[in-house]
């Protein structure tokens, strides 16, 4: 299985115009209020607008209504609506984009609702951090989602950088892996960085 990559919390043209030059994915454009890489909807149009084309664009929410959540989306052209907080499956069932679901892993015990979602495309397994719905830059005890991509299209998160992905693909076997902070410095996107990770997904410890 080939893992694909995530670069999330993108918050320029520039960034955009780094990521189109590599074998990604998808690119994470955060409108979660209060995050320090939360975009505008204005922002997140002109950097759609020079995303390359098969590059999925996916928006990352939390406690926001799913008709807002809908609007946003179509207002910028996303291809996915990635959900942090405590949404239902129904509300997972009324988006207008096929759904990421995020969890926040604690212990075996935070996947115990993860049936409920068979409606979602996809389950995305990040950090447990009180207070907070993700996007730590910390990692988890990823032998809790050993196996997950067996049942679930997963998507790793958390704390993930070009040191230590290889082991995590290894382990968990992810179908997507989402990196943020692992490929800055200071809040800024490195292309030195996204480089190295890119490679390291692709090629191993090269």
């Amino acid at each position: 299985m080939t893992t694909q990559i995530k670069i999330c919390g993108l918050r320029s043209v520039r960034d955009i115009q780094i990521i189109n030059k590599y074998d990604i994915h998808y690119a994470g454009f955060i409108f979660a209020s209060g995050s320090k890489r939360q975009l505008t909807v204005d922002r997140a149009r002109e950097m759609r607008k020079v995303l390359r084309h098969d590059i999925k664009a996916v928006g990352v929410f939390t406690h926001t209504s799913i008709e807002e959540v809908n609007r946003i989306a179509d207002e910028c052209d996303l291809d996915i609506i990635q959900l942090h907080s405590d949404e239902s499956p129904n509300t997972c069932e009324r988006a207008n984009r096929e759904v990421w679901k995020a969890l926040s892993i604690k212990s075996e015990e935070s996947l115990k609702d993860i049936e409920k979602y068979k409606n979602v495309k996809g389950i995305l397994v990040d950090t447990y951090k009180a207070g907070s719905l993700g996007g730590n830059g910390e990692i988890f005890n990823w032998d809790i989602v050993k196996g997950l991509s067996d049942k679930y299209f997963t998507i790793l998160a958390g704390g993930l950088e070009p040191d230590n992905i290889n082991a995590a693909i290894e382990l968990v076997k992810p179908n997507v892996v989402d990196v943020c902070s692992g490929v800055e410095i200071e809040y800024i996107k490195d292309e030195e960085k996204i480089k190295k990770f890119v490679r390291r997904v692709q090629y191993g410890t090269k």
